[in-house]
C-alpha cells in the first residue's frame, strides 16, 4: 500500500487517492510502500520527490519527518531521493501511466500558496514504456513534429500528435487524457 503526503506549513499532509500522480514542482513529496511478511512488518521504503522550486523550508521539513518516520519504525525504514525530471523507472512505476507536474503551490509555512486560478497547460509525453510528462510554455514555439502533447484547458483535454511521432508515445499518451 502506498501513501503519500506533501508538506503544507511544515506538516506532512495526506493526499486524497485522486491526487496520487500530481506532484507539485514546489513541494516535497513523500511516498511510503510497506513490505509486510504474514502482517509482519519487514521495512517500509519511503521516497521524496524533490520538484523543481522546492524551497529550503520545505526541504528542511522533509529531512526532519524522514528522521522521525525512521525513528517511528525502529530504523526499518529504507529511504530513497527523487529529482524532478531525474525520477528512476522504479517511483514512475508507482504512479500509472505517469507523474504529472504541477505549477501551483501550497502554502508552506514561510510562502503563501498562489491563487488558484486554473491556468492553461501544455504538456510534452515522452517516452515509450514509462511515461514522462512535463510541462512547456502555453506557445505554439512549443510544438514540434517529433512529439506528442498534452493540453489540458481545465474543461476539456486535447492530445496532439506530431507527424513524426512515436506510435508508442502516441498511445501512452492517451492513457493520460
Amino acid at each position: 500500500e502506498t501513501e503519500i503526503w506533501r508538506i503544507e506549513n511544515f506538516q506532512p499532509v495526506p493526499l486524497p487517492k485522486s491526487e496520487y500522480g500530481k506532484f507539485y514542482m514546489g513541494i516535497h513529496i513523500s511516498s511510503c510502500r510497506q513490505h509486510k511478511a504474514k502482517e509482519l512488518l519487514i521495512f517500509m521504503i519511503y521516497t521524496f520527490w524533490i520538484g523543481k522550486d522546492t524551497s529550503q523550508d520545505e526541504a528542511g521539513t522533509a529531512a526532519i519527518k524522514a528522521v522521525e518516520l525512521d525513528a517511528a519504525l525502529g530504523g526499518r525504514a529504507v529511504q530513497h531521493r527523487e529529482i524532478q525530471g531525474h525520477e528512476s523507472d522504479n517511483f514512475l512505476s508507482y504512479f500509472k501511466p505517469c507523474i504529472i507536474p504541477l505549477e501551483r503551490g501550497v502554502a508552506s509555512g514561510l510562502r503563501k500558496p498562489e491563487e488558484e486560478e486554473f491556468e492553461t497547460r501544455l504538456y510534452v509525453c515522452r517516452g515509450k514504456r514509462v511515461v514522462r510528462l512535463k510541462q512547456v510554455p502555453f506557445a505554439r514555439s512549443s510544438l514540434n513534429h517529433d512529439d506528442v502533447f498534452i493540453l489540458d484547458t481545465h474543461n476539456k483535454i486535447y492530445q496532439f500528435n506530431g507527424a513524426n511521432s512515436n506510435i508508442q508515445e502516441r498511445a501512452k499518451a492517451l492513457e493520460v487524457v
